[in-house]
């Protein structure tokens, strides 16, 4: 756990110097599914599905947003604002109506870029690095920024395809997907009908040893990782698996409004091959971490059959 850290700009509202409720995360799933809110609708309907590319600082509707850094406003839009700053830096301001206008010069905490709109209650903060998202919450960017509170995985399981069906880990063989349900609570709670919803861990890990050895099978390795940047493809699916959705989710058209979102998470990028092990007892263990460090770990026990008999049948 980390409970000191530097920081090189402060928060977008006022005090500036002091920590705001964050309800939405980098690298959080956002989705709107075309289908039937039906499990059906939500394995297989298409969607318009992607990673959260900055933060969601609760704050009122009407809130005044000031520049984080010095800069030159470059794009001013209905909703959102960017400042472009020295070093290749930029700051998108979403969910604001603007008080600026391209060109005009803006000085951090001195200038406001805008106000929240009527019904956002918060304001969306991206922050790019010559031009790609980068995560604010990592050590050395918003600050002053604690969390004391760990992430937590669910259940491990396994699948016989990206939507196909379970398989019960007493019977594990052939080419199947590793399945993680992992979540994390924001640092500090976040008022109104966001308070209690989850958002992403920062950093997913697995390893297989050997049940009950314990000797190592697959060694360490990272399944995801928003810590500092996005995964290299824009493609959500790469990263989450079928079954996610977004908090309050939206399926055909309607808003489906207090409802907690679920995040499962791949272990690997393809189908894992079973044939790598011996047949055998295993434990999957998968380690969920936030930027502090706060971490926690789950586990299940499952069996690799790939010479049984029942394969024939």
């Amino acid at each position: 756990m980390q409970s000191q850290r530097t920081s090189s700009y402060g928060w977008p509202v006022k005090p500036f110097d002091q920590q705001h409720p964050v309800r939405g995360s980098f690298g959080d799933p956002r989705s709107v599914f075309r289908g039937a809110p039906t499990m059906r609708g939500l394995m297989h309907s298409q969607c318009a599905c992607s990673y959260h590319q900055g933060i969601d600082i609760a704050a009122a509707d009407g809130t005044a947003v000031y520049a984080v850094r010095d800069g030159v406003v470059r794009t001013v839009t209905p909703d959102w604002v960017e400042v472009d700053s020295a070093g290749g830096s930029a700051f998108q301001y979403w969910h604001v109506g603007a008080t600026v206008h391209v060109g005009d010069h803006v000085q951090a905490q001195q200038d406001v870029v805008g106000h929240i709109l009527k019904g956002s209650k918060h304001v969306h903060l991206t922050e790019l690095q010559y031009g790609k998202p980068v995560n604010p919450l990592a050590p050395g960017h918003i600050g002053p920024y604690e969390d004391h509170t760990s992430p937590t995985v669910g259940e491990l399981s396994f699948r016989s395809g990206d939507t196909g069906a379970a398989l019960l880990p007493e019977y594990v063989h052939g080419s199947v997907e590793l399945v993680a349900a992992a979540s994390d609570t924001p640092a500090i709670p976040v008022p109104g009908q966001w308070n209690g919803l989850p958002v992403t861990p920062a950093k997913l890990t697995f390893r297989i040893t050997s049940f009950p050895a314990g000797d190592v099978a697959v060694p360490e390795t990272v399944a995801m990782d928003v810590t500092h940047t996005l995964p290299g493809t824009s493609d959500m699916w790469h990263t989450y698996a079928r079954g996610t959705h977004m908090n309050m989710v939206q399926m055909g058209v309607h808003r489906y409004w207090y409802n907690p979102g679920v995040y499962l998470f791949k272990l690997t990028p393809g189908l894992w091959n079973t044939r790598q092990l011996r047949d055998g007892v295993y434990r999957l263990t998968v380690t969920a971490a936030d930027t502090a460090g706060n971490h926690s770990s789950g586990s299940v026990v499952f069996q690799v059959h790939n010479r049984s008999t029942w394969l024939n049948n």
